[in-house]
């Protein structure tokens, strides 16, 4: 991990606690809602990387051999498209799930275009850092 990613990661990790500390929740204490905040923001970091990579991925599909015919290509292909579809739907679950215990007002966006961010999230004080003004960035996303 470079300095530059060690850096995106301590920023979103910290935007992710305060949004979290400054909910007004008095079931949880304090400092678990940190906490609990600071893991979300690990655990999203994590996932955003895999997410990421599925979307390139997708993007790049099968790669073509002058061996292959018309009907092996199109075999690899469907089992590519299937796998990745499969796996993308199960970490846009698991991010939903972990977005969600973080707290209310917060939310999750995808992208599928792997150029720029993928996962964007949505916090209730309504703070960006994206261009098109949407969310927080997860970083590796």
């Amino acid at each position: 991990m470079t300095r530059k990613d060690f850096e995106e990661r301590t920023r979103f990790e910290q935007i992710l606690t305060e949004e979290a500390e400054a909910q007004n929740n008095d079931a949880l204490p304090q400092w678990s809602r940190k906490q609990s905040a600071l893991v979300a923001a690990r655990l999203l970091c994590r996932h955003g990387k895999t997410y990421s990579r599925i979307q390139e991925a997708v993007c790049n599909g099968v790669e073509w051999s002058h061996y292959d015919t018309n009907e092996s290509f199109n075999r690899r292909q469907a089992a590519h498209e299937a796998w990745t579809e499969k796996r993308e739907t199960q970490l846009e679950k698991r991010i939903r799930e972990i977005v969600a215990g973080i707290g209310v007002g917060f939310g999750v966006i995808f992208q599928g275009d792997p150029r720029g961010c993928t996962i964007k999230i949505t916090v209730p004080s309504g703070r960006t850092n994206d261009f098109g003004k949407e969310g927080i960035c997860v970083p590796g996303a």
